[in-house]
């Protein structure tokens, strides 16, 4: 089989898992997120076209994970798929070693390391400022939502609202009735005028009143009881909790542009907002070392013959992923917590990592045997009869 073949096959062979667990792990992630946006549909009136765009800006922030994990994986299925059926051995009888297996592995890697790269540095920051902006856009909609005269309207937390007449061109209410509940008291207000206020920044919503009275209950004390009359009084839905909007002015470091978190770390005053930018932004540079990193681990690891059966690369392939975002943990914990440098934390990680990634596929080059693998694999081994035994019981 001339040499363009052989990497046309081995390219099919782990490109075809790869996207597959690609669908798979994003549709995983984004199930995390389907139950509060779908409850935004059914009870608090929000449309299913801005919910779309809810999904759409959440996209970005999981391709970071998903994209190497999915490369990995398909590493893992598509040359242990290739292994179990001694492909691999017929390759490497034909004078095809693992230094040639490895070059369409490699060239994958690189293109995902591109894909991570444009995923963690510009488009991840951007999903989450658009789902932010999106966020605060419905809450803005959702304090008018469903609004009409002469109704009782509880599609607030904290707040059931009755307006007797709604003037839409001057975005005006009048003869106003409000029960507001806290926890430390319940407010029956009354209010001749009302209007909604939204606030970009702060990313809050308020319905002031003009020329009203409240009837405020203590729930402490039956006994204390206020009658409070006022010319202008401000109420606050409680809806930021059900488009989970951050009410703060300053943006958080993962939603800045790679550019001004760069700039923005020598203008931090706070030692520990600084310590803040520089692990998000030494953790967006690291990204695409990701799939290069998995392409090291996961060639020695699934061309070790699995006597578990075909799981077994699977599971190797999970302990890959999760040592690896264990440690990437660490190391962004170190940063922020404990002030150590990111060059040490994350870079020096890095480093390390490749030095025995590149130790481990030479030794998977030289035919030594992996002692990890053949560990794993003798576990999975125990535990598959292990379970047989008990089920023909």
């Amino acid at each position: 089989m001339p040499g363009s073949q052989v990497y046309r096959y081995i390219l099919r062979e782990v490109l075809g898992p790869t996207l597959l667990c690609l669908l798979i792990f994003t549709m995983v992630l984004l199930m995390g997120r389907l139950v509060k946006l779908v409850d935004l549909i059914i009870n608090k009136g929000v449309s299913p076209s801005d919910i779309m765009v809810l999904f759409a800006t959440l996209l970005p922030s999981f391709l970071t994970i998903s994209l190497p994990l999915a490369f990995l994986m398909g590493i893992m299925i598509g040359l242990g798929r290739m292994s179990a059926d001694s492909e691999t051995v017929a390759l490497k009888s034909a004078g095809i070693g693992l230094a040639r297996i490895s070059i369409p592995v490699f060239a994958l890697a690189l293109i995902f390391a591109l894909l991570t790269g444009m995923a963690g540095l510009w488009a991840k920051p951007w999903g989450y400022r658009a789902f932010k902006a999106k966020s605060f856009e419905i809450t803005k909609q959702k304090a008018t939502i469903g609004f009409q005269p002469r109704i009782f309207m509880n599609q607030f937390d904290n707040l059931v609202v009755y307006a007797n007449e709604i003037d839409e061109h001057a975005d005006q209410m009048h003869n106003l009735f409000i029960v507001e509940k806290k926890p430390e008291a319940t407010s029956w207000v009354f209010a001749d005028t009302g209007n909604i206020m939204t606030d970009e920044q702060n990313e809050t919503v308020t319905i002031r009143l003009h020329d009203g009275v409240i009837h405020r209950q203590k729930t402490d004390s039956v006994d204390n009881y206020q009658l409070i009359h006022f010319r202008n009084y401000d109420v606050q839905p409680n809806i930021s909790s059900a488009v989970n909007t951050v009410r703060t002015g300053r943006q958080r470091p993962k939603e800045l542009p790679t550019g001004k978190l760069w700039t923005s770390i020598d203008q931090a005053k706070n030692p520990a907002r600084a310590q803040a930018l520089k692990a998000e932004l030494h953790q967006r540079l690291c990204s695409p070392l990701a799939p290069l990193l998995f392409a090291l681990f996961g060639l020695p690891f699934s061309m070790q013959s699995h006597r578990s059966g075909r799981s077994g690369g699977f599971v190797m392939g999970l302990i890959i992923y999760l040592c690896y975002y264990f440690l990437l943990s660490a190391a962004d914990t170190l940063t922020v917590e404990a002030a150590v440098s990111p060059w040490l934390s994350f870079w020096a990680l890095h480093a390390a990592l490749f030095i025995i990634g590149i130790y481990l596929l030479r030794q998977s080059a030289l035919e030594k045997p992996n002692l990890l693998a053949i560990w794993v694999d003798q576990t999975l081994d125990t535990i598959k009869k292990r379970t047989q035994k008990d089920a023909d019981r």
